[in-house]
């Protein structure tokens, strides 16, 4: 075979394949320790992405020269109490404290066993972070439920009495009901608090509406009304589900001269 053809000849395919791998290396070793990440949250100059960052690499596996030592103390540093930075929550409404707790337990024996017994019995660091409890949610479609017989029963009242734009109008007011205690449970669910915020409007409204006919049927039936008539189910409906604490926003960096 002649020079020429060896020159033509293509490299191997374990030679193309090398360049391809070393970008997926790198990117594996890059990610910043996480004594690097807390430093950048202590800052004076911090930011939500800060929080983000640190909250992210709490959620990563530990680097396979990490010593597991050093990382359970820094987790226990931040599960401490005192410690301010575990009441710093990120963009998804998650505080770094519950991030710091998940990343001990996944640690497993004997890391796992340091934590501390308060938030071994809670069942989460922050039960608003926790997300929506099955109570809630239980309590919430009750009150649907149960507002709707009485919605219907009021319907069936007003179509004996013949006043069917009435009875219309409390058919429109039942399936408002609904939708709007479905859009609360979905905020809650995905932590949107501006879902939540227009959905306890409604809700906060069918409480007061439930107030108003009670207290005048209240006085017709020796206050017997005031157990039938949901407005305590309406009225803690919307007090359960009422929006969620809005997180305080970090410092902003300052610029750069």
């Amino acid at each position: 075979m002649s020079q020429q053809a060896l020159r033509s000849e293509p490299l191997p395919s374990s030679v193309d394949e090398a360049p391809a791998d070393v970008p997926e290396f790198i990117a594996a070793e890059s990610f910043p320790p996480l004594t690097f990440l807390l430093e950048e949250v202590r800052s004076p100059g911090m930011v939500r992405a800060d929080i983000d960052a640190l909250i992210v690499g709490l959620g990563r596996p530990p680097a396979p020269d990490e010593p597991l030592r050093e990382r359970a103390d820094l987790l226990l540093g931040l599960l401490d109490r005192s410690n301010p930075v575990g009441d710093y929550a990120g963009s998804g409404g998650m505080k770094v404290r519950h991030a710091a707790k998940e990343a001990l337990l996944a640690m497993g024996y004997p890391y796992a066993m340091e934590l501390p017994p308060e938030l071994v019995e809670a069942k989460g660091v922050d039960s608003r972070a926790a997300g929506l409890s099955a109570g809630n949610v239980t309590l919430a479609v009750a009150s649907a439920l149960y507002q709707s017989a009485a919605m219907v029963t009021v319907w069936f009242l007003l179509e004996y009495f013949r006043m069917p734009a009435a009875a219309e109008v409390t058919f429109g007011i039942g399936s408002v009901l609904w939708i709007f205690t479905v859009l609360s449970l979905m905020g809650h669910h995905s932590r949107s608090r501006d879902m939540q915020s227009i959905a306890s409007v409604v809700l906060w409204a069918a409480a007061v509406l439930w107030i108003l006919v009670a207290l005048p049927l209240a006085v017709f039936t020796y206050g017997v009304a005031l157990i039938f008539i949901p407005w305590h189910l309406a009225l803690w409906t919307a007090i359960s589900l009422r929006p969620e604490a809005e997180e305080e926003a970090p410092t902003k960096r300052a610029p750069s001269p």
